[in-house]
């Protein structure tokens, strides 16, 4: 009863941050569920969580902010494939990396978003990917399992199907104000410290093109984006596996889990909207 009360009186302080939580803390309270009590106070003991790696080039004068399961890997090596002196930054936010190079401050920043519907699923597929081929193995891999998984979020590990995980995106647990960088939404993952988005947002789905203005913007030399599969670790062979592999995924999305998603990532939904009409409207 001592550690209940006590993650109570924790919680306590932290609910106001978001008003469903302290209704399931009463509730865990009231059934003596103590395990789940420890589970939310390790969840209500984070914060929204953009410390995603960046990359600035002095060179080029650019900073690019990484968005996680949006190729970041693929854009990572082949900015450095240009310039091998372009520092990588990592578990900082936008705000440290510009008390680190003030000088960032007047370089152009772009990042990348892709369709929040396709990033949920990637997302569902890599923890499916760890819970199926590394359960109870290798320490190191079950602990980048934990990373979406563990008791550090209250009421993941209970998640199964995709449809449980658009429900869970939905509870207060699964809010931006406890996400980690990988389900947390994507304007905030990649916006300024003034709040602003950056001066180039690019798709997925046209990362080719995109990726090109950028280069052509700062000056950079023409590089091909490398196909890699974070998830696995290693270069995707052939386009027509990711094809496969996206439409398998697609038929997860039934009517209720895209309603779901939408109601999760509005401000994303329309910003992957404005951006794709404004590109719309560029092209002859």
């Amino acid at each position: 009863m001592k550690h209940g009360l006590k993650a109570a009186v924790a919680l306590a302080s932290m609910s106001l941050r978001h008003r469903g939580v302290a209704g399931d803390v009463m509730d865990a309270l009231a059934r003596r569920r103590f395990r789940d009590l420890r589970r939310m106070v390790l969840t209500a003991t984070r914060t929204a969580d953009t410390r995603a790696e960046k990359v600035v080039s002095r060179k080029f004068r650019y900073l690019w902010i990484c968005n996680p399961k949006v190729a970041s890997r693929s854009i990572a090596a082949a900015l450095l494939s240009v310039d091998p002196d372009t520092e990588v930054v990592f578990g900082k936010t936008v705000s440290n990396v510009y008390a680190i190079h003030p000088e960032a401050r007047n370089y152009y920043n772009f990042a990348f978003i892709r369709h929040p519907f396709g990033r949920a699923l990637s997302l569902y597929a890599e923890m499916r990917f760890f819970r199926e081929r590394f359960e109870g193995t290798h320490r190191v891999l079950k602990m980048k399992r934990q990373r979406y998984f563990n008791d550090s979020f209250f009421g993941l590990s209970e998640v199964d199907s995709f449809g449980d995980y658009c429900t869970w995106l939905n509870t207060p647990w699964g809010s931006d104000t406890f996400a980690n960088g990988h389900f947390l939404s994507q304007h905030v993952q990649i916006r300024l410290e003034d709040g602003r988005s950056p001066d180039f947002v690019g798709r997925l789905e046209n990362i080719e093109e995109d990726f090109e203005r950028v280069a052509a913007h700062v000056g950079m030399p023409a590089v091909e984006l490398p196909r890699l599969n974070t998830m696995l670790g290693r270069e995707v062979s052939s386009r027509q596996a990711l094809t496969a592999a996206r439409a398998e995924r697609s038929t997860l999305l039934t009517a209720r889990n895209e309603a779901l998603l939408r109601r999760r990532c509005p401000v994303d939904l329309k910003l992957y909207e404005s951006i794709s009409e404004a590109a719309r409207h560029a092209r002859p």
